[in-house]
């Protein structure tokens, strides 16, 4: 019986469409995190910091630009209308770009911005933009179940980005190559979201329509109006916290913070991720289709905690070692974060999947004030105690167990609150039948 059952389990689409992404995922991460401790040995502390603030900037833009109507992308059961959504995500992406990039040349040339050079701000657009592509060509994917499309701009984002990191070193172009080479990732793996829209054009295209667009827009108008808010709060709570770091304390520190939360994240970038992108397929499909979502909401989770417990263990133990071997010694303050934020990232890898479950179940609104809590519990410490007892790494240490620790009891407290949503709704299901 056990056995199966496992076979049962390897013959599922859930698996073959998770097996799809991990794929390409795994192939991805791999180069990327192969040739990470060569590049920490290559930029300093303060260069990798001014990358991710450069990432945040760019990530908050692309996740304003389309007015979150690209997740509402793989929720209709007509595919015409998917396609119609994916069209409009598109078409509002590039309003808005165009808008913020006006905006923020007009800041520049008045010299409100005097920090920020011409380059910069081409960078933003155009890193801006291919994300926007990025992200609206992922749910694309994940409504007709083209995984691999995924898969596959994962390798080349990964493979372009890190290689040229690597060879712009050597011309010790600093921030500006490793911003480059982030860019010039984003331009060659969005090509594949491109060539995949300039094919199913004509397929589609009786079905464009103004009124049905228009009508779609008011049919979705919660991802507007509820989940764009959530994510100006997620995205301006990132932004935030690394204006305060630089502002408190360092680039140095904010590049060794920001280095360690991405190296803590590996398990949500190998396995969250594309696990998150099958499990919402499954969970939408379930749902249109009236069956319950406590069993794949409890296999889900189940399978993230029995993976989450090793990694996250080791480095919560010997995370300083471990960083300053891999990496190098500058990096030994990177490996002291990552022991303090390991309980936060863990409970935030299982819960991962499970958080877009409000946008299946019409519970965008309690979502938001869940996410503004956690944008406070963020920001207020980093604000508040470095204006008490100064602005020291060990005082910045301190502020980040406060951080971490109070946003694991939160996390855990939400993770309780999307199984409670779960738990209605298959009662309702069994309660109507």
């Amino acid at each position: 019986m056990p056995i199966k059952r496992i076979r049962t389990h390897l013959q599922s689409d859930f698996f073959k469409s998770l097996t799809v992404l991990l794929s390409g995922t795994l192939i991805a991460q791999a180069i990327g995190y192969a040739i990470a401790p060569i590049l920490t040995r290559l930029y300093n502390t303060a260069e990798m910091g001014e990358l991710a603030l450069y990432m945040r900037i760019t990530g908050f833009v692309a996740a304003l630009a389309t007015l979150r109507y690209e997740l509402a992308v793989p929720l209709p059961k007509n595919e015409g209308h998917s396609y119609l959504l994916y069209r409009l995500s598109i078409l509002i992406g590039v309003i808005v770009l165009l808008i913020c990039g006006t905006i923020l040349t007009l800041f520049v040339l008045s010299g409100v911005l005097p920090k920020f050079e011409w380059w910069y701000i081409v960078m933003i657009v155009i890193g801006s933009a291919c994300l926007i592509l990025i992200n609206v060509g992922t749910n694309w994917s994940i409504r007709t179940g083209t995984f691999s499309l995924i898969s596959n701009q994962k390798i080349y984002n990964s493979f372009i980005s890190n290689g040229l990191k690597w060879f712009f070193a050597i011309f010790s172009w600093s921030y500006f190559g490793l911003i480059l080479a982030t860019v010039l990732g984003y331009v060659i793996s969005s090509f594949s979201f491109i060539k995949n829209f300039t094919k199913i054009r004509g397929k589609y295209k009786g079905y464009v329509s103004k009124r049905k667009t228009y009508a779609l827009m008011k049919e979705h108008k919660e991802f507007p109006l509820l989940n764009l808010p959530h994510v100006i709060v997620d995205n301006g709570r990132d932004m935030l916290v690394a204006t305060l770091i630089f502002a408190y304390f360092s680039d140095s520190i904010f590049g060794s913070f920001s280095h360690s939360y991405n190296m803590l994240r590996i398990p949500i970038m190998l396995v969250g991720v594309s696990l998150s992108q099958v499990f919402y397929n499954q969970a939408v499909a379930k749902y249109n289709n009236k069956e319950v979502l406590k069993p794949l909401f409890q296999k889900t989770t189940l399978i993230l905690t029995a993976i989450s417990l090793i990694p996250f263990t080791v480095l919560y133990l010997y995370g300083e070692p471990i960083f300053s071997l891999v990496f190098g010694s500058n990096w030994g303050d990177a490996g002291r974060y990552s022991e303090t934020m390991s309980f936060w990232l863990m409970v935030n890898f299982v819960i991962s999947p499970v958080s877009s479950l409000p946008l299946i179940l019409g519970k965008q609104k309690i979502a938001f004030s869940l996410g503004v809590v956690s944008a406070l519990i963020q920001v207020i410490p980093l604000w508040v105690i470095p204006e008490l007892y100064g602005n020291s790494e060990e005082v910045f240490v301190k502020t980040l167990e406060v951080i971490s620790y109070s946003q694991a009891v939160w996390l855990v407290f939400s993770f309780f609150v999307y199984y409670r949503f779960v738990t209605i709704n298959d009662t309702n299901l069994k309660t109507a039948s």
